[in-house]
């Protein structure tokens, strides 16, 4: 007889908006996120780390996707807390989790969850990125199938960052464990992606979690209105080490570090390559505290990134080498080597590079995901 237990299929980090709150007055905002890996149910993770004062969830949903904001008919499930169709996260609460929610997905797939706001609110803990974001006209539609959106402001604002969601827990089988990737922009962007698709390709029952937020750094937080987030070391513990079902991390993470501090404007003060290796021997230990296995990811080539100069090369080599040769790492998935180009090895191969010579295309987010070693991950 099977047993079945929780993994984590989607999550983000949070950011604090502080400086730029979200402004929701009695509407309902709506994402549409893509889950690693689906399950018989599902339940909902809640944070307002960053938040100054108490948040009222009035209503909450959540669907099976399908165009846009628009959601499958029949499968919209009301979530509750504690038996309760609302719920009150408080300033600087870091977890609210929803009760377990009666909704059968599929690996890859996409789900919409609705949040309903009653009163006037002012959000400051959200993340922008890994989901589509819809806020309605004034109004309570979380069981809604047509999202009625606010077109003035999708017309004169931003894509809306997410509010206070931060997992997605999925009821799957017991053979079933997760990945976290950790870092910065890089991965933020397209190659867990990738990887996950991979993963499922390959009969691989790994979830994977993206703990990544752009402009992201090792040791040291950035101007509050970049939004780039809390330093590594100083959210690792509680956006990987508190993560469901992980048994593995992948951390690319140490470039904004070097190249922060470089060029016309720096925003940050210069760092060694000795101190940021100390901040990685960190992230290992933590993660051998809690028996998970730690893969070091090389960092990629930067050549040609406004205001690069020797200097900043001879850091990324000297973190490069550590990881490769120190062995307090599991393993390394050596992406500098993935995609540089060999003509110039201090640069992007010109098909992988997006064209700022720092992130790369999606061709190159394939590549990176394609030269991951899947043997890496045991089940």
């Amino acid at each position: 007889m099977s047993t079945h237990k929780w993994v984590g299929s989607w999550s983000v980090s949070p950011v604090d908006f502080t400086d730029a709150p979200l402004y929701l007055d009695k509407q309902t905002i709506r994402a549409k996120i893509r889950l690693s890996i689906g399950g018989t149910k599902i339940r909902l993770k809640f944070s307002n780390r960053f938040g100054h004062q108490p948040v009222i969830l009035s209503g909450v949903a959540v669907a099976l996707s399908e165009n846009d904001s628009d959601i499958v008919e029949g499968t919209n499930r009301m979530v509750t807390f504690n038996g309760k169709a609302s719920t009150i996260i408080q300033a600087e609460q870091e977890v609210v989790w929803s009760d377990e929610i009666d909704l059968e997905t599929a690996n890859l797939s996409f789900i919409s969850i609705s949040l309903f706001f009653s009163e006037e609110t002012s959000i400051t803990t959200a993340y922008l990125g890994n989901s589509e974001c819809y806020i309605s006209v004034g109004g309570d539609y979380v069981n809604s199938n047509v999202f009625p959106i606010d077109q003035i402001r999708r017309e004169t604002s931003i894509q809306p960052a997410l509010p206070l969601l931060t997992g997605i827990d999925v009821l799957t089988s017991e053979e079933y464990s997760a990945v976290v990737t950790f870092g910065d922009s890089i991965t933020a962007m397209d190659w867990p992606d990738y990887l996950a698709e991979r993963f499922i390709k390959e009969g691989k029952n790994m979830g994977v979690l993206r703990q990544a937020i752009g402009g992201n750094k090792v040791l040291n937080d950035s101007p509050a209105t970049f939004h780039y987030g809390s330093s590594g070391i100083q959210r690792f513990q509680k956006d990987v080490l508190l993560q469901t079902g992980v048994k593995y991390i992948v951390v690319l993470h140490g470039v904004n570090d070097i190249i922060h501090s470089c060029g016309p404007q720096p925003i940050s003060k210069p760092v060694q390559a000795e101190e940021i290796i100390k901040g990685f021997q960190s992230y290992a230990e933590w993660a051998h505290e809690k028996k998970m296995k730690i893969y070091g990811v090389t960092i990629m080539p930067f050549g040609g990134y406004n205001g690069i100069t020797s200097l900043e090369e001879e850091k990324r080599q000297a973190v490069n080498h550590w990881i490769r040769t120190s062995g307090k790492l599991d393993a390394v998935i050596d992406f500098d080597a993935a995609v540089q180009n060999p003509e110039k090895t201090n640069e992007l191969l010109p098909s992988y590079d997006s064209g700022d010579h720092l992130h790369p295309s999606k061709q190159g987010s394939k590549a990176m995901a394609e030269f991951v070693n899947l043997n890496l991950f045991l089940n």
